[in-house]
């Protein structure tokens, strides 16, 4: 899918501005809601740039407590069915760009049976045959059985056992973007519950970029909701010559790299912060480096938006793959 011919300006659906937010995604067991940031911004009418507006943790955006104790809760229970919900509600015009991997290679999707991405993540994880528990091919039982990632990762470690090039296989749009397999031991957590809680839950009610794109438009029957994209922040401040690593800490180094990044995204990308909002020195004072990277996320879902959610595929060796593996808007 190389791109499409009706523009970031054919889904200005509604009354009101295009808005656009990003999310830094968290899937911690007991902080979720606080560890998931959301930033999101308006698109000028005139300009066509970006104005950041907002940018806050989930839980505070959701409304989510934070005690756990029967009530919404800032856990992960509670922060992913919010999240999902949020989305939901935005409205046509909305474009949402989410970090975390929307799929996995080809060949795992493929050899469990499924002949469309919507068909994998419907059903997901039960679409590749790793029910919560099941170890599936590959797998050790006894030892996947009641942690549902581990089973996850063991299924498709198996599948890439007999049908792939190593342990962990990398998605054409990963290697592209120098991102890691979804199932590696460092991504595995976030793209079983981004997929499980976040994206299968949305499947009815959103669009999402670039599966349900043909070079006209939209597919017949996609559903009218906001737009839903996979971004990655190491590679929006990457591709704009600002730092990709070594700005999340507690130092005064890490700070500065921060400022610098906050910075570089207006100097670079089109890109405004409301004024009076202090939305660059909050990127700054959060050292886990989790507000600024939903800031960078907006930014990536805005770059896809105004190129009307175009693919660069030209170096893949397999350019039809994004079909069934997704593709990471940088």
């Amino acid at each position: 899918m190389e791109g499409t011919d009706d523009g970031g300006g054919a889904d200005r659906a509604g009354d009101g501005p295009v808005r656009v937010h990003g999310v830094d995604f968290s899937a911690a067991a007991d902080d979720a809601g606080r560890k998931t940031w959301v930033a999101s911004g308006t698109v000028d009418p005139e300009s066509d740039g970006l104005l950041v507006t907002d940018l806050r943790p989930l839980a505070e955006l959701a409304g989510l407590d934070g005690d756990g104790r029967g009530r919404r809760g800032a856990a992960r229970e509670d922060a992913l069915p919010a999240l999902a919900a949020w989305v939901r509600e935005r409205d046509q015009s909305a474009a949402v760009g989410l970090d975390f991997p929307f799929g996995l290679p080809r060949f795992v999707v493929e050899e469990t049976g499924n002949d469309s991405w919507r068909s994998f993540i419907s059903e997901f994880p039960k679409s590749i045959g790793a029910g919560e528990g099941d170890a599936g091919d590959g797998g050790d039982e006894s030892d996947a059985a009641g942690d549902p990632v581990r089973a996850f990762a063991e299924r498709c470690v198996g599948l890439t056992e007999r049908y792939g090039e190593g342990t962990y296989d990398k998605r054409r749009t990963d290697a592209a973007v120098g991102a890691r397999s979804p199932y590696g031991f460092i991504a595995d957590t976030i793209a079983f519950y981004g997929m499980r809680d976040v994206l299968a839950p949305l499947a009815d009610d959103v669009r999402f970029a670039p599966m349900d794109r043909t070079e006209g438009g939209w597919r017949p029957g996609t559903p009218p909701g906001p737009t839903v994209l996979e971004t990655y922040p190491a590679a929006v401040l990457d591709r704009l010559g600002l730092y990709r690593t070594s700005y999340k800490g507690g130092g005064e180094s890490e700070a500065t790299r921060r400022r610098r990044n906050a910075e570089g995204l207006v100097e670079a990308a089109e890109v405004a912060y409301k004024s009076g909002e202090g939305l660059a020195d909050a990127m700054v004072a959060e050292a886990g480096g989790d507000a600024l990277d939903a800031v960078a996320a907006c930014v990536g879902a805005f770059a896809a938006w105004k190129r009307g959610y175009e693919t660069d595929v030209a170096a893949f060796d397999d350019p039809d793959a994004v079909a069934l593996e997704g593709y990471i808007y940088g």
